[in-house]
């Protein structure tokens, strides 16, 4: 979803949800870019982002992107619902599940247990948390953190701007594929 604030998105959403059974609503799953923000120191996908970060001025040029996942039918409305709420586009992106929403919760317990017979030593540096974009170094704590995030939406927006209040004055994105072309 291109083009709109987090309010408007979740506007989108709760009208797309009016229309489709529970098993399809949809719910926003990242927070990836907000329209503007000044920092002080069966499932699809929609997605797509686009992000300037300017250290000198303190300031993220942002064109408001988040992602919305969920059932295919809501995704659908979404989709057909866009433009009239203002949107400047959206993207269908095919994925495996709706990650980082409350459709996941079946497979909290499995990571649970997995994280629970899993060693995680503590961090020379602390983990930023897509949860709640606080830096961690509790190995209970993160595992925990790991445990919410398959159903929490990832707070990126958030994480860059704790990101920049901590010093941070270079960056650069890693992943595979080519989401951003």
């Amino acid at each position: 979803m291109i083009g709109l604030d987090s309010e408007k998105v979740q506007e989108l959403c709760d009208a797309a949800n009016e229309e489709v059974d529970e098993k399809e609503r949809v719910q926003i799953a990242n927070f990836l870019c907000p329209v503007s923000v000044l920092s002080d120191a069966t499932s699809s996908l929609l997605v797509v982002y686009w992000i300037l970060i300017d250290t000198k001025q303190s300031k993220i040029t942002l064109q408001g992107n988040y992602a919305v996942s969920g059932g295919v039918k809501g995704i659908e409305v979404i989709e057909a619902k866009a433009k009239s709420f203002k949107a400047r586009m959206t993207v269908h992106l095919a994925v495996a599940g709706a990650f980082h929403t409350s459709f996941m919760q079946p497979a909290v317990s499995r990571l649970e247990s997995a994280l629970a017979a899993t060693e995680i030593r503590t961090p020379r540096i602390p983990v930023i948390s897509n949860v709640d974009a606080q830096p961690h170094s509790d190995p209970d704590t993160i595992k925990q953190i790991l445990a919410r995030q398959v159903t929490s939406p990832v707070q990126w927006e958030t994480t860059v701007k704790t990101l920049m209040g901590k010093g941070l004055e270079k960056s650069y994105e890693l992943g595979p594929g080519k989401v951003r072309d």
